[in-house]
C-alpha cells in the first residue's frame, strides 16, 4: 500500500513508460544486491514520469515510512549529479541549515544539518555521513549512480545547537540513471525526528518538500556549466571518477 501524488513539471519529450521501465529493470538485480537503500519502482511510477510529471509516493516499511520522488529531465547525468553534490554553494530546502564537517575524503563527506521548525516546535539537528556507492556503480557498469546517506555520531559536530533535539534516525539516497537522452532522478528519505512529532507527519512533510527540491535541482543543473569550471574543486561521480568540467578543455585528474 502506498499514497501516490504527482505534480506536472512540463517535461516535454520524456521517454515512454516502457523505455523507462526497461532501463531501470536492466539493473534491478544489482540494485537489490548492492544499493544502500533499495528502491523498487512500479508501473504507476513510470507512467507518471513518462507523462511529464514528478511522481511522489510513500513506501510503508517497518517503523517510519519512506518518502520517494522521481522525475525525468533532459539534462545529462553529469550536470544533475554536480547540482546534487555541490550543496556547499546552494540551499536545496529553504528551512535547512547545513555545515560541512572537515574536508571530504574521496567521494565522502560528513554534514551537520539543522531543520528550523515553526514555533512552538523545537528545531531538529543531526549529523550524516554521505558517500558514493561505488559498489553499485561498478556492478551496473556505471548504469546507476547512488548517493546515499545515513546517521553519523552527533559528537562530530563541535558546536551543535544546545536547544535543538537530535534526530534518532535518518537515511536516504539519490539514484541517477541515464535514459532517453536525459536522466531519471529518484530520491528517497526516511526519518524519525523524535520528540512528540509523529513519524507519519514527518513523512507527509518530506513528501510536501519533494517538488521544491527536485525542481530546484533541475533548475540548478541547467545553469551548472557557469559554476563547475576548472576553478572548482573536482566533483567525483558515482563511480568516484572525476566529473569532467563543463565547457572546458582543462579536465580534473583521475584519483591516484
Amino acid at each position: 500500500m502506498f499514497f501516490f501524488t504527482c505534480t506536472s513539471m512540463a517535461l516535454a519529450g520524456a521517454p515512454s513508460a516502457v523505455e523507462l521501465k526497461t532501463a531501470w529493470a536492466r539493473h534491478e538485480n544489482e540494485m537489490h544486491a548492492h544499493a544502500a537503500h533499495r528502491i523498487t519502482l512500479s508501473d504507476d511510477d513510470f507512467n507518471h514520469v513518462a507523462s511529464g510529471e514528478i511522481a511522489k509516493r510513500r513506501i510503508h516499511e517497518d517503523g517510519p515510512d519512506r518518502a520517494m520522488g522521481l522525475m525525468w529531465t533532459p539534462i545529462d547525468r553529469n550536470r544533475v549529479w554536480v547540482a546534487v553534490l555541490d550543496d556547499i554553494h546552494d540551499t536545496v530546502v529553504s528551512n535547512l541549515v547545513e555545515r560541512r564537517l572537515g574536508r571530504s575524503e574521496a567521494g565522502r563527506k560528513q554534514l551537520y544539518q539543522r531543520l528550523s521548525l515553526p514555533w512552538p516546535l523545537t528545531d531538529r539537528q543531526w549529523v550524516i555521513e554521505i558517500w558514493n556507492n561505488t559498489e553499485l556503480a561498478h556492478a551496473t557498469t556505471g548504469g546507476i549512480w547512488e548517493r546515499p546517506w545515513d546517521l553519523a555520531a552527533p559528537a562530530l559536530m563541535p558546536e551543535p545547537d544546545p536547544e535543538a533535539i537530535w534526530v534518532p534516525m535518518i537515511n536516504g539516497s539519490w539514484f541517477l540513471l541515464e535514459v532517453g537522452g536525459g536522466t531519471l532522478v529518484v530520491y528517497s528519505a526516511r526519518t524519525t525526528i523524535g520528540g512528540s512529532i509523529p513519524s507519519d507527519l514527518v513523512t507527509r512533510w518530506a513528501l510536501s518538500t519533494l517538488d521544491e527540491m527536485l525542481e530546484h535541482i533541475t533548475e540548478r543543473a541547467a545553469v551548472i556549466d557557469a559554476h563547475y569550471t576548472p576553478d572548482h574543486e573536482p566533483v567525483l561521480g558515482g563511480d568516484n571518477a572525476p566529473v569532467p568540467f563543463m565547457s572546458s578543455d582543462v579536465q580534473p585528474s583521475p584519483l591516484p
